[in-house]
């Protein structure tokens, strides 16, 4: 057990319920004062861990990929075995010389060259879509509109048929959201717990998942095409092709990271110009860029709420003591708020032009794959939504998830008023 020698949170950080309501910003800030390497003490079992809130801080882990390690889970706060984790390992559970290596085998789908082929079927389809709904009073913005344009760009990335969308969306709502009792699975039932913890995000979904994979990967080795299936199906490692599970897990990491995180900045970032109708009339005046409107939306919107490392070493970190063994969450949620690094950062401004965002990562290695692929799609929307309406409008529900980990967005009421 480690000792404490450090203020502790004043929260347990780990408890999906407070996050309901979005995150703790009170409690981050104070820590980033008083205590910006806090330990966040659990009693249900798990052991407790280091919550790192600063932004400078958590560049350092992001970095120090020899003292911080990715091998014993990421995107949980929960205690696994070696079997489990071997079990469960994705790209975001590798460290150098691994991790780069599987990187790689996609990376030529997720350059920028290569997702700006993609522009003028993402702009084609956000059209559509907004053309419908501009004008035609109160919507739910997340069904119809943020949950969909994700979706049909990884569904052309990975090569998957259109009319299985709703199977993807459907499989990433349970495998992100099993905190959240809206999204409660029967399935679940049908298997222990212990059956549970050998499975990604430590749900049966994932099983579903694989099965569709087990499918692409069978018609890609008859019919190759142009596409990330392909990439993983012909991928050697080391001389080596993939592994079944190795495949598997890339593949559920690629559906699940491909849309979540992108939806529920696109709806963040609704909100947020709802709620600040005059940085709206900014940008649609003119003289602020996409690319910086889309940098404070990803600030704002902090979709990961933190990511997780283990220490493989003891290490000093904002004046602490770290043991070897101890669990770090870094918080990009807290980090993308401090006020060394931004200023005014509790203000939307969407044209702040200092703006090193932490919303894909930061300093490491594990900087996200598919960081330029969301960026097109949250800069189509913006600028499709600028030509066609002049006011965003909440009507109604803003419901966010229930999760310590994803700053979700499960239903958001908004009307879009033309010009």
């Amino acid at each position: 057990m480690t000792t404490l020698t450090a203020h502790e949170t004043r929260i347990d950080l780990s408890d999906a319920a407070l996050w309901q309501d979005g995150p703790p910003h009170d409690e981050f800030a104070r820590l980033r004062a008083e205590a910006p390497v806090a330990w966040n003490q659990r009693h249900d079992g798990h052991r407790g861990f280091w919550a790192v809130t600063r932004y400078d801080d958590i560049v350092a882990v992001s970095r120090d990929t020899e003292t911080y390690s990715s091998r014993n889970g990421v995107i949980s706060l929960d205690d696994f075995d070696d079997a489990q984790n071997d079990k469960r390992r994705t790209l975001l559970e590798m460290d150098p010389p691994q991790h780069g290596k599987m990187r790689m085998l996609t990376l030529p789908g997720f350059t920028r060259r290569g997702v700006g082929a993609l522009e003028q079927d993402v702009r084609s389809r956000v059209s559509a879509l907004l053309d419908r709904l501009t004008g035609a009073g109160s919507f739910e913005a997340v069904e119809t509109l943020t949950k969909q344009v994700p979706i049909i760009t990884l569904c052309s990335l990975l090569g998957i048929p259109m009319d299985r969308t709703a199977d993807l969306i459907r499989w990433s709502d349970m495998l992100i959201g099993s905190d959240d009792p809206d999204f409660v699975d029967p399935i679940v039932d049908h298997y222990t717990e212990a059956e549970r913890r050998m499975m990604p995000f430590g749900h049966p979904a994932a099983l579903q998942a694989f099965e569709m994979g087990r499918e692409l990967a069978a018609d890609r080795r008859a019919n190759p095409r142009e596409d990330v299936v392909t990439m993983l199906v012909q991928a050697q490692v080391d001389g080596r092709p993939l592994t079944e599970d190795e495949y598997l897990n890339y593949f559920l990491m690629l559906v699940v990271a491909g849309n979540e995180t992108t939806r529920h900045t696109m709806s963040h970032g609704l909100r947020a110009l709802a709620d600040h109708p005059e940085e709206w009339e900014r940008f649609r005046a003119g003289g602020v860029k996409s690319q910086t409107a889309v940098d404070e939306i990803l600030r704002r919107a902090s979709p990961v709420h933190f990511v997780r490392r283990i220490a493989t070493r003891e290490a000093e970190l904002g004046g602490v003591t770290i043991a070897r063994g101890d669990k770090v969450a870094m918080y990009f949620a807290s980090g993308n708020r401090d006020e060394a690094q931004f200023d005014g950062p509790e203000r939307f401004d969407i044209a702040r032009a200092q703006n090193a965002h932490m919303a894909f990562g930061k300093g490491g290695p594990h900087f996200c794959l598919g960081n330029y692929v969301a960026q097109l799609q949250l800069r189509v929307l913006i600028e499709e939504l600028a030509m066609r309406v002049a006011r965003i409008e909440t009507t109604g529900r803003v419901n966010i998830l229930r999760s310590n980990h994803i700053h979700g967005v499960k239903a958001l009421d908004l009307a879009f008023h033309s010009a």
